[in-house]
């Protein structure tokens, strides 16, 4: 029997209910359905281990068994009962328990189309594949769509890991060592996180943050093949995302506009907003299947856009013609996620040896200076 998180299963509920209802709407920018701008779906298409499924819409959902060698017909449903299996889909996925369930009542249609696995493969940028009716084109497509998942709760855009740590230098004087820094700061009174505290400790008396580097080369290039400032940007909006206590994207794209830490405006007014652009584009690309550890090709044929299975079970998308609208709604809809620090509450500033180890948020010592990480994880405002 298979199983899978929240966010897998969805795959296969958009999947079905696509499919059910025939409609794939465009979103307008509250995520709502936009009734007169929808695409017709033609026919759908998944990926398993040694074949591949078509799923046509016709007066019923005709499935194929598709080969190198032939393309056989393995079973027919009605709308009707595919829209009674993405409500079984929806209520499996609302009420399933763990990081990894089964959705029992589920079962025997998987089983009946032949179907191997819920997610698509990791490697391919596509969450799921349509033959679309392209209204603006007025002709039909084969486009392949992400898909972000809100059935469970906000959806991650940006999967953290232990690459993602920005790394700065600090040109301070400390008064303590750096045990006994990591130490007084690890518990902070008030409800003050402990980065914010250690950032707001160690800027002091005039204490500078510089940017070094990224823990992960391939970051950096995937963020480099974006745009050439963005290892910079991203690195002093997880600054001002701390030291300003503000986690969405938005609030720190107005803050580094004001800021101007790389002097894009040199004291000047300007109209063009670098940074929210920049990261518009950072965000965009991430929605699009852009990973930390995968190199980033930015190639978009083939590409439709994002589908959004929304909390109440609606989908709509976000086709590529209208990403304007999309990059609006992503910076103002995400904000930066605290992920497990990794650091051991018996010795605060040293990682601990079980759990989550994303090993940042204290200070450190590395070839005679003070060094700061910083990890980046983004997600969905719910």
């Amino acid at each position: 029997m298979l199983t899978g998180n929240k966010g897998e299963w969805s795959e296969l509920y958009v999947l079905i209910s696509l499919l059910a209802e025939g409609k794939l709407y465009q979103s307008d920018f509250e995520l709502n359905k936009d009734f007169k701008n929808a695409y017709d779906v033609i026919k759908a298409y998944k990926n398993e281990s040694d074949y591949n499924l078509e799923f046509k819409r016709d007066k019923t959902v005709v499935i194929s068994k598709v080969t190198s060698d032939e393309k056989k017909r393995i079973g027919t449903f009605t709308f009707d009962e595919l829209k009674k299996i993405s409500k079984v889909l929806y209520e499996g996925i609302k009420n399933g328990k763990g990081k990894s369930f089964a959705i029992h009542y589920a079962n025997e249609f998987i089983e009946n189309a032949q179907i191997q696995k819920i997610k698509a493969d990791s490697k391919v940028k596509s969450d799921i594949n349509l033959r679309i009716y392209d209204h603006r084109l007025a002709k039909e497509t084969d486009l392949g769509f992400s898909i972000k998942s809100l059935l469970g709760g906000s959806s991650t855009l940006f999967n953290t890991g232990l690459g993602n740590n920005f790394i700065f230098s600090i040109d301070t004087k400390l008064n303590e060592s750096i045990s006994e820094f990591n130490k007084r700061t690890y518990k902070p009174a008030g409800g003050l996180s402990k980065i914010t505290f250690r950032i707001q400790e160690l800027t002091k008396n005039e204490g500078e943050f510089n940017f070094e580097k990224i823990q992960s080369n391939q970051l950096w290039k995937n963020l480099k093949m974006i745009d050439g400032d963005l290892p910079e940007i991203l690195a002093w909006a997880l600054y001002y995302r701390w030291i300003e206590r503000k986690p969405n994207l938005f609030d720190i794209s107005k803050i580094l506009e004001q800021k101007d830490p790389l002097n894009f405006y040199n004291s000047e007014p300007s109209e063009q907003n670098l940074y929210e652009y920049k990261i518009k584009r950072f965000l965009t690309e991430a929605a699009m299947g852009m990973t930390s550890e995968t190199p980033w090709l930015g190639e978009y044929d083939s590409f439709g856009g994002v589908i959004i299975a929304k909390s109440d079970g609606d989908i709509v998308c976000f086709h590529i013609y209208d990403f304007n609208l999309f990059r609006n709604y992503l910076i103002k809809n995400t904000k930066f996620e605290q992920p497990s620090t990794g650091e051991d509450k018996l010795q605060p500033g040293t990682p601990r040896k079980k759990g989550k180890k994303y090993h940042y948020g204290w200070l450190y010592e590395n070839d005679d200076k003070l060094n700061f990480k910083i990890n980046l994880q983004i997600r969905f405002i719910n």
